[in-house]
C-alpha cells in the first residue's frame, strides 16, 4: 500500500505465472511499475475521481507491460514472462476503482464475501457459459489456466467501481482462494484487526497448500 498523495491511496498484488520462467520477477516489475506510474500521475491538490482513477490505472498497466518488455529485451536469451495483477485506488471520500488482469481477485466483505472481479481464465469462461458449477470451477484441474495476463504485450485491464465506507476490501492471489472457501475466508474477515486477518488467512491457506499467497485487507479509518 502507498499513500501516493493526500487524496489517493494505492494497493496492488501480482502473482507470477506458475510454470513460466521468472514469474517472481515479472510480478515484482509489474507492481513496481504500476505504483511508480500512479505516484507520478496522481493529482497532489484535488480529489481523484473514479474516471481519473481508471485513466491512471490504464497507464499503470501499460507501464507494467513496457517494463517487462524492457527487462526481457536486455536478456541475451529472453524468456516469456507473465503475471496476474489486481490494483485498487481509493480517494479520501472512500470512492475507489479496481483494475485487474488474470485470476488474482478483489472481494467485498461487509455482510458476506462477494467477488467483485471476474477471473480471466478458462474455468471462468466455462462457468459463465453454464457448463460447470461454482464448486466444480473451484476444483477444476485447469483452474490455473489464465486467459489474460500482464506480459511484454500491452493489455487493457477490466474495472470495478466501489465505495469502501463500512465495507472491507480484500485483494488476494489464488493461493488463498484455491485453499479456502468463501465461507472460511469471510469468517476471518469478522476480526477487527486487519493484520490478524491477514495472518490467520495465510496460516489457514498454508495448512491446505504451499502455493504463494498474498493478501491485502483494506478498511476505512474508524471515526474518532
Amino acid at each position: 500500500m502507498q499513500q501516493v498523495s493526500e487524496h489517493l491511496a494505492a494497493f496492488a498484488i501480482a502473482d507470477g505465472l506458475g510454470g513460466l520462467p521468472a514469474g517472481e520477477i515479472a510480478s515484482r516489475i509489474a507492481v513496481t511499475s504500476l505504483m511508480d506510474t500512479v505516484r507520478t500521475l496522481a493529482s497532489m491538490d484535488t480529489t481523484c475521481s473514479q474516471v481519473k482513477m481508471k485513466e491512471i490505472l490504464t497507464k499503470g498497466f501499460f507501464a507494467a507491460s513496457q517494463a517487462i518488455n524492457d527487462y526481457c529485451s536486455k536478456k541475451p536469451d529472453p524468456k516469456k514472462m507473465a503475471t496476474t495483477l489486481v490494483a485498487a485506488l481509493i480517494n479520501e471520500v472512500n470512492e475507489g476503482v479496481i483494475a485487474y488482469v488474470g485470476d488474482s481477485r478483489a472481494y467485498s466483505g461487509e455482510n458476506k464475501l462477494v467477488q467483485i472481479t471476474e477471473d480471466h481464465s478458462l474455468v471462468q469462461e466455462l462457468f459463465r457459459r453454464g457448463l460447470i458449477t461454482k464448486n466444480e470451477a473451484r476444483l477444476h484441474p485447469d483452474k490455473n489456466v489464465v486467459s489474460r495476463v500482464v506480459s511484454e504485450i500491452p493489455v487493457n485491464p477490466d474495472f470495478t467501481d466501489f465505495v469502501l465506507e463500512k465495507n472491507t476490501l480484500l485483494l488476494c492471489t489464488d493461493g488463498l482462494t484455491d485453499a479456502l472457501t468463501d465461507e472460511e475466508i469471510f469468517s476471518e474477515l469478522k476480526e477487527m484487526d486487519v493484520n490478524r486477518i491477514c495472518t490467520a488467512l495465510i496460516e489457514r491457506a498454508l495448512q491446505v497448500n504451499r502455493d504463494n499467497t498474498t493478501i491485502i485487507v483494506i478498511r476505512a479509518a474508524s471515526e474518532p
